[in-house]
């Protein structure tokens, strides 16, 4: 047998160092196995982006500022004049969420998004309630969708029957949201209802974009993903974004995208108002978010 002393002579140094630097190098590659196993794991985060537009002046067309997607037929349709075409836009803004309540975003993918500008990285907890299902979640949200259009025609249905329409103005009308869900187009789609069935341009042919809930009494109330839905709004040529009164703090809190005018709203005549300063150019007296 060969003995060899591992503590003295300088073979036994080089030794040393080369069997150190082999464990080293497979500890290093262990490490980076592991390192890179972790990114794909699960996390508690989803990732709110902004998401498509929709022109309710216009054909049903989602706007992903890439890309767009034909659901086919007019976004408001059986009200006013087939001959009336609209100048402007008014259009709904939508936020999109990668996760959802039982699969949330590896780790790799929070990581990535936290450097992103256009990316809010969020607890599943906060955009999906605990015990939440996709099918649940999914369900909630058309019914919510159904409920903005419905508030946003009696609101639309009363302003027009101040304005001498008959009650039946509306009777006919029918909303293509396509895939979008939510509460929060209440206020836009009553906008869009009360242009068709006018017959002329509320927005003097500037691009409006907005976002609100609506009572039936013609109330704006507060939304989510505020910060993500200017971003869409800009991305896709809007000037104007009709923005819920209640939500001004998150407003002052957030990036607003350069060229975007923030116009704060409480009521469904106030937003009517604002478009009226839009289209005759009395833009230093609109509504502002303030501290």
């Amino acid at each position: 047998m060969k003995i060899m002393d591992l503590g003295r002579g300088s073979g036994g140094r080089g030794f040393f160092r080369r069997y150190v630097s082999k464990i080293a190098g497979h500890a290093y590659w262990a490490v980076a196995a592991i390192m890179a196993a972790l990114l794909f794991c699960p996390t508690n985060y989803v990732i709110e982006k902004p998401g498509p537009t929709l022109n309710v002046l216009g054909p049903a067309v989602l706007d992903y500022g890439t890309k767009k997607a034909d659901l086919g037929g007019e976004a408001i349709s059986g009200v006013g004049k087939a001959s009336f075409s609209p100048s402007g836009s008014l259009d709904v803004v939508t936020v999109n969420v990668l996760g959802s309540p039982s699969s949330t975003v590896p780790a790799f993918m929070a990581i990535a998004g936290y450097f992103e500008a256009d990316s809010r990285i969020l607890p599943r907890e906060v955009v999906f309630p605990i015990g939440s299902s996709l099918s649940k979640d999914e369900a909630q949200q058309a019914g919510l969708m159904e409920g903005a259009k419905s508030s946003a025609k009696e609101a639309a249905g009363s302003y027009l029957r101040s304005q001498g329409f008959p009650p039946s103005a509306l009777s006919e009308a029918k909303i293509n949201s396509g895939p979008i869900g939510g509460p929060s187009a209440g206020l836009i789609f009553a906008l869009g209802l009360i242009e068709k069935a006018e017959g002329k341009d509320l927005t003097g042919g500037a691009k409006v974009a907005g976002t609100g809930t609506l009572s039936s009494s013609g109330q704006v109330g507060a939304i989510g993903g505020i910060s993500s839905k200017m971003i869409a709004a800009r991305r896709d040529g809007a000037s104007f974004f009709l923005a819920p009164r209640a939500n001004c703090s998150q407003v002052l809190s957030s990036r607003v995208p350069g060229g975007l005018r923030v116009v704060a709203v409480k009521t469904l005549s106030g937003a009517l108002q604002a478009l009226g300063d839009i289209s005759s150019g009395r833009t230093k007296s609109l509504p502002a978010c303030s501290a």
